[in-house]
């Protein structure tokens, strides 16, 4: 035992050292909650797509999915974030994230249940093994096991940390009636929440008492208070999450907050009942007495009433869903339709930068949005450069610059979600990623460049432009805004589309397109014969255009093949 534990063990009462003691073992709470959540989003990776697909009108499932998310992310707020922004993106509706919300305060118990147990014993050994495995494996999966492992030993140490602090409380009859006074159910659910939304965790809460119901410092009712108002203040952050989001982002901020506040103010008139059933489901322990005893059941009765106070809430107000998204929308009003420019991400937001799978499916819809803007410009283009007037051109320029700044956009946050750690799968899809948004600018450019070549042309010489097109060439154009269009498509969809994306670039059909932009020079050369100046520039024009076409088409298939190797 180091001098430090020792004199707190002498049960002296060293306030400096106490508090000392305290915020390290909280810091080392924290940071072992976050290894853990760290590790376990790592091992969880793709598995978090295929819940949040479970998503459906059954109320239920929501549940199911909110629960096993928050399981997997150990911590339901970041699962009301991610709900925050999926909402905020048009990704899930209002009603489908309140069940989700409450499969989440659900999920949220396992960390409870977890700390609850008494592995002090077994605490060096986690950290000596999740150390061993994170430092010295070469496989990422078991480096990730590794990093929870030590992550929990680092949970249950600081909690060792915050009982040893509290020690000498046992006899202080000054916090002994303090804790007496926590059993006021106001005064601990106004500690309880101002301290949870201050550090941001419940679980941080929770620990703390599970640690001086350990040392037989807190009655049971008292630990209860504190938990009630632990579950108003873990709402804060969800509701920070919404500031200068949606107003429907903003509602799910509100349903968890009345989902938790409507709980409170019902458990609140039955904080006895409630201790009582929690010393029922609970293991008692009559062999001790004392002091002895409170240590050995409050940990699990604490945990126990954290999960009860979730499953009656969910059992009760599951039926409640409509209203609940109802009442969350008065308070919150949809003042009008929130319209982004195009220039901006719709999909992107911070909170999925904390999971690297749900970062990579942001990046996808916001890829196959960037992608259906710059078809849009190609296929608008090969019109206008027909018979385009300048205003047309202009406005089609200023489209251009905004699928520009998109994908600048999306570069810039798959650089943010490399430096996140991901597995190796994920790595390659965020390169996949990066080279499409890279080609879909490429493809923006090559058009761009045409635009402003006429633009420059008929502002220089109007009235005496020859119109570009002919039928050779707008079938050789169509071909390729027809291949762009079905790569495009897969970036949203990725799979057997993909596949059948490829198969339309056999040599027949790569040949039948050369054809038609060889067909398509003669025409144009037949058509203009070169007979001056104006007609010399004409034809340049729409040999570049050609030309240009075919890299478009090329660089089509280069994304139907990115999309098949790494989506």
């Amino acid at each position: 035992m180091t001098p430090y534990l020792a004199e707190l063990a002498s049960n002296r009462l060293d306030l400096v050292l106490m508090l000392g003691l305290l915020l390290g073992g909280l810091a080392l709470f924290l940071l072992g909650l976050e290894f853990m959540t760290a590790g376990l989003k790592a091992i969880a990776g793709n598995r978090l797509q295929t819940l949040i697909g479970m998503l459906t009108a059954n109320r239920f499932r929501g549940v199911l999915t909110g629960a096993l998310v928050t399981a997997l992310l150990n911590s339901s707020t970041i699962t009301t974030v991610l709900m925050v922004g999926f909402v905020s993106a048009g990704l899930m509706t209002l009603a489908q994230s309140v069940p989700m919300i409450m499969g989440a305060n659900i999920g949220s118990t396992v960390t409870a249940q977890i700390i609850a147990f008494d592995v002090s014993k077994l605490t060096p050994f986690m950290l000596a093994a999740g150390f061993l495995l994170h430092a010295f494996s070469s496989r990422r999966l078991v480096k990730q096991i590794g990093g929870a492992v030590m992550g929990l030993g680092l949970l249950f140490l600081g909690i060792q940390f915050m009982g040893d602090a509290m020690r000498p409380l046992r006899t202080y009859q000054p916090f002994i009636d303090a804790m007496q006074d926590m059993e006021n159910p106001v005064l601990g659910i106004v500690v309880g929440a101002i301290f949870t939304a201050i550090v941001q965790s419940s679980a941080a809460t929770l620990a703390i008492v599970i640690a001086l119901g350990g040392q037989g410092l807190m009655p049971l009712e008292a630990g209860i208070a504190l938990i009630l108002g632990a579950n108003v203040g873990t709402c804060g952050t969800a509701l920070l999450a919404a500031i200068g989001k949606s107003a429907e982002a903003v509602q799910v901020g509100i349903v968890h907050l009345l989902f938790n506040v409507v709980g409170v103010l019902f458990w609140v008139f039955f904080i006895p009942q409630m201790a009582d059933l929690a010393r029922y489901v609970s293991p008692s322990h009559p062999e001790l007495q004392g002091l002895a005893r409170l240590a050995a059941e409050t940990p699990r009765q604490v945990a126990n009433t954290h999960t009860i106070f979730s499953v009656v809430n969910t059992l009760v107000l599951i039926w409640f869903t409509g209203p609940i998204a109802k009442l969350a929308q008065l308070i919150a009003p949809r003042r009008g339709p929130l319209v982004k420019p195009a220039g901006e991400p719709v999909y992107l937001d911070e909170s999925s930068l904390t999971v690297p799978s749900l970062g990579l499916q942001r990046v996808r819809l916001e890829l196959a949005r960037l992608g259906q803007q710059v078809l849009d410009i190609v296929r608008d283009s090969a019109r206008l450069l027909a018979d385009g007037d300048l205003d047309d051109i202009s406005h089609l320029l200023d489209r251009k610059q905004d699928a520009d700044r998109l994908a600048s956009a999306i570069l810039q946050y798959i650089g943010r979600l490399s430096q996140v750690e991901h597995s190796a799968v994920e790595g390659e899809r965020i390169v996949g990623f990066a080279r499409i948004a890279s080609i879909l600018a490429s493809i923006s450019g090559i058009t761009g460049t045409n635009l402003a070549a006429v633009s420059q042309r008929r502002s220089a010489e109007p009235g005496s432009f020859t119109p570009l097109s002919d039928d050779a060439t707008s079938r050789f154009v169509d071909a390729v805004v027809l291949r762009l269009e079905r790569a495009i498509g897969v970036i949203g969809e990725p799979g057997d589309d993909a596949d059948d994306v490829l198969e339309t670039d056999v040599p027949p059909v790569k040949e039948k397109i050369q054809a038609l932009a060889a067909t398509a020079r003669q025409s144009v050369f037949g058509r203009l014969r070169l007979a001056d100046r104006k007609d010399v520039v004409s034809y340049q024009l729409v040999v570049d255009l050609i030309e240009q076409f075919r890299q478009i088409a090329q660089l089509s298939k280069a994304i139907s093949k990115t999309v098949r190797e790494f989506g």
